[in-house]
């Protein structure tokens, strides 16, 4: 294979993927016929590319995909490598399997450490920056491929669920069958803004130490309450009954 020739595919390629019109199919052309006489394919010029010598596949190229293949080809210098994974950690248009082979790559405890002020500003809690850095230390890649996005917005959503749990731990809040468990699940829903669930012995949610004493201060206030307004909206259905 001539590298010369390759080059010259490589620029071909490059008119190709730039020219609109005339100029593109023109291009395109000139590519088709350059790989036939040397025998070459367009995975030849570019590794992300399949092996073929139809330039229609060119449709498919994504540049996020090309530079993947270049980093895991291994040729790349260590700048240039760098700068590669830089980009590839905010592709959004990579595809799960790609993200399972670029997360090797990346030192995710220093995209943590240089994103968790971010991602604790936005959600409005500033001050607790290193929380968030402690919370995507537990994030596993299970964790991110559950997710969807760039990987590192798979990552922030990855922290944001484990710092919601490390400070909101899942607390069993007991109550009786019947008033008493729908009531709870009401306070639990209204508190919270999230729903929460059912358990033979109450109700099972994530609540932070405010949010807890909250919900048994409001259940002591108003079971009573509670009570008396079940037994009443009883009565009045019954009065509809004919």
């Amino acid at each position: 294979m001539s590298s010369d020739a390759v080059e010259r595919g490589r620029k071909l390629m490059g008119l190709y993927r730039r020219g609109v019109g005339g100029e593109r199919a023109n291009a395109g052309r000139l590519l088709h016929a350059h790989l036939r006489a040397h025998d070459l394919t367009l995975f030849d010029l570019d590794a992300s590319l399949p092996v073929t010598q139809d330039v229609a596949a060119l449709e498919g190229w994504r540049e996020s995909a090309a530079l993947l293949a270049s980093v895991l080809g291994g040729a790349l210098p260590q700048d240039a490598r760098d700068e590669a994974l830089t980009r590839l950690v905010d592709a959004d248009d990579l595809k799960d399997a790609e993200v399972a082979r670029l997360l090797p790559l990346v030192d995710l405890e220093t995209l943590i450490d240089v994103r968790a002020d971010g991602w604790a500003y936005a959600a409005g809690e500033a001050e607790q920056a290193d929380s968030y850095r402690q919370a995507g230390r537990r994030v596993q890649p299970a964790d991110l491929l559950a997710h969807s996005g760039s990987l590192a917005e798979r990552l922030r959503e990855a922290t944001l669920r484990a710092h919601f749990v490390q400070t909101h731990p899942e607390r069993l809040i007991r109550a009786a069958p019947g008033v008493p468990q729908r009531f709870l699940l009401g306070v639990l829903a209204s508190v919270t803004g999230r729903p929460a669930v059912p358990d033979p012995e109450g109700a099972r949610a994530h609540l932070d130490a405010g949010e807890l004493a909250r919900v048994r201060a409001l259940l002591a206030t108003h079971a009573a309450q509670a009570e008396q307004v079940a037994l009443d909206a009883a009565e009045a259905f019954g009065r509809t009954l004919r």
